[in-house]
């Protein structure tokens, strides 16, 4: 998809704005074109929809299984056989098996996100998930030392088949479309992250004030004044709210009622 991706930036910017005004017929124009595009690169929407739903439950099913195997304990794993981990069903005393786990994270992310697609928001959210491994070090600090072995030798396995898999020769026999420097993700740092962090959540609060108000009072009164009336009156509101607003919505008519 690397080669088509200013397209695509261009139509989910074309979306966003029918959103905004609700103009349908833009919306079903943008997702026409937007099928086209990925039916020209030979990419399956349904496919990229149902992979990630069959990696998760094996991912975490082998993940929950070796601390299912590591806590009951399973005899063998007490004897791993290596000197510096001999038992493998208690956490690393030395805590080097969690900070090697989140840097084979960070290794992992800078390898995948050359073949991630190019949207304005990805570099910002690669800067997030490695927050989150960094954060993750205390919460893996007491997990069996099986655990984090697998969890290792499975990282370590990706990144070795990312480097594999992004070498000329590899792609050219597999079919695999050869992505240009110029479409992989640039980079971004953490102040440009949180940057974007802050004008995003800025953007999504003015969103939700220019549609839906958040003083339901004016929405919640006035004839009818019969309960059905109000939940119709509200149901305008609602209908062109965004999802986030929804929430809102919801939220401030239960507070109405129950007062």
């Amino acid at each position: 998809m690397a080669p088509y991706t200013d397209e695509i930036n261009d139509l989910r910017d074309k979306m966003q704005t029918a959103q905004k005004t609700r103009d349908m017929l833009t919306l079903q124009s943008v997702a026409m074109k937007q099928r086209m595009i990925y039916e020209k690169a030979g990419v399956s929407m349904v496919g990229m929809a149902i992979l990630p739903i069959v990696q998760l439950p094996v991912t975490l099913g082998m993940f929950f299984g070796v601390k299912k195997l590591c806590d009951f304990p399973l005899e063998q794993l007490k004897h791993s056989g290596v000197s510096f981990l001999p038992d493998l069903t208690l956490a690393d005393p030395t805590g080097i098996l969690p900070v090697v786990s989140a840097v084979a994270m960070n290794i992992q992310l800078t390898l995948g996100a050359r073949d991630m697609v190019t949207a304005p928001h990805m570099a910002h959210m690669i800067n997030f998930f490695r927050v989150l491994s960094l954060v993750g070090i205390p919460l893996m600090w007491n997990l069996p030392s099986g655990v984090l072995v697998y969890v290792i030798s499975s990282i370590t396995a990706m990144s070795i088949q990312s480097v594999v898999l992004r070498q000329p020769a590899v792609r050219r026999a597999l079919g695999i479309p050869i992505v240009e420097r110029k479409h992989e993700i640039k980079s971004a740092s953490f102040l440009e992250s949180i940057d974007y962090a802050k004008k995003w959540w800025e953007n999504k609060k003015k969103e939700q004030e220019d549609v839906i108000p958040y003083d339901l009072t004016p929405v919640l009164s006035g004839s009818p004044n019969t309960l059905t009336g109000r939940f119709m009156k509200l149901a305008s509101c609602i209908q062109i709210a965004s999802s986030q607003a929804k929430v809102v919505c919801y939220g401030r008519l239960l507070i109405h009622l129950l007062n």
